[in-house]
Order: C-alpha cells, then sequence, then structure tokens
C-alpha cells in the first residue's frame, strides 16, 4: 500500500491533491475526478422508523 504522500493523480502524475467540489473530490491541478460524489451509499438515521411497504400497509389496515 502506498502512503498518503506517495499517491499521485492517475491522469496527470502531480502529487495527489483533491479539492472538494459539489460533493465530490478533483485533482488540484488537472480537474479529474477522483471521488465520486455518490458510490451507491444510503443514509441511515438512527432512530428513524422503518419504511412500511404498500403490502405490509394493506394488511395492516385489513386488522384494523
Amino acid at each position: 500500500m502506498q502512503s498518503a504522500c506517495d499517491r499521485r493523480c492517475p491522469w496527470c502524475g502531480q502529487p495527489l491533491a483533491l479539492v472538494w467540489v459539489h460533493g465530490h473530490g478533483q485533482c488540484v491541478r488537472c480537474g479529474t475526478n477522483l471521488e465520486e460524489c455518490c458510490r451507491g451509499e444510503t443514509a441511515e438515521v438512527v432512530g428513524a422508523p422503518t419504511p412500511v411497504s404498500s403490502s405490509t400497509a394493506g394488511r395492516l389496515q385489513e386488522r384494523g
């Protein structure tokens, strides 16, 4: 594994320095997007209620 000091931009070869623009990280020198803003992550709110599907909601109303 490379140390942080040895990391370089794969496009321009300069020592890697990122600037964060609109949620993504891009190389300071060439502007290539190196850290995408979304890679499929989802947010989980601790203590938030679990969403109920429409089929489950219908069964709950039938019991009502």
